[in-house]
C-alpha cells in the first residue's frame, strides 16, 4: 500500500530523473512529460495494490519504458488508419528504427499470451517481481507461477524467433 506521503516522496525524489529517461525514450519534451504522468498518475490510482517501497527507480523506469512504447504504438496504428484512410501519403511517416520495429513485435508478442500468462510475465520480467513476490499479488501459489512463466517464455520464444539476430546484436 503506498500511502500519500510516500507517493509524495518519490514523486520528489525521482520526477527529475524520469522526466530525463523519458525525453532520452521519447526524442520529444513533451512527449516526456505526457508519460511521465501518465505513470505517475497510473500509480496513484493503483496505490493500494502496488508496493514499490523497495526499488522505486526501477519501478517507475520500467514503467516510463512500457507506457512510451504503447504510446508509440497507438500513435503508429493511428498512422496507420489515417494511411488506409487516404489522410496520409507514405511519405510523411516516420521511418522505424530496428529497434523500434522489436518493441513493436514484443508487444504484439505480449498480446498472444493467456491473460494471466501475460499478467505473470509482466509482474517477472517488466516490473521485476520474484515468484514469490507474484504469487502474492496475484493469489496463486508459486508452483502456478512457474508453470505460467514457462508458457509465457515458449510462447514469447515462437513469437519472437525471427528476431533472435537483432537481439544478440542489441546486447
Amino acid at each position: 500500500m503506498l500511502d500519500r506521503q510516500t507517493f509524495e516522496d518519490i514523486f520528489r525524489e525521482h520526477h527529475a530523473a524520469c522526466l530525463a529517461f523519458a525525453v532520452h525514450y521519447t526524442g520529444n519534451v513533451h512527449e516526456a512529460e505526457e508519460v511521465v504522468q501518465q505513470v505517475f498518475l497510473r500509480l496513484w490510482e493503483k496505490r493500494a495494490a502496488i508496493d514499490i517501497t523497495g526499488a522505486p527507480r526501477s519501478y517507475l523506469l520500467a514503467a516510463i519504458r512500457n507506457t512510451a512504447i504503447s504510446n508509440w504504438r497507438k500513435e503508429t496504428v493511428r498512422q496507420e488508419k489515417e494511411q488506409t484512410a487516404g489522410h496520409l501519403q507514405a511519405a510523411d511517416l516516420p521511418v522505424q528504427s530496428p529497434v523500434w520495429e522489436l518493441e513493436k513485435r514484443y508487444q504484439q508478442a505480449l498480446e498472444v499470451l493467456p491473460e494471466r500468462c501475460r499478467e505473470v510475465f509482466i509482474l517477472s520480467r517488466q516490473q521485476q517481481l520474484k515468484y514469490h513476490e507474484i504469487a502474492e499479488v496475484m493469489n496463486i501459489s508459486v508452483k502456478t507461477v512457474e508453470n505460467q512463466m514457462g508458457k509465457a517464455l515458449k510462447i514469447m520464444h515462437r513469437e519472437l524467433k525471427d528476431y533472435l539476430s537483432l537481439l544478440l546484436l542489441l546486447f
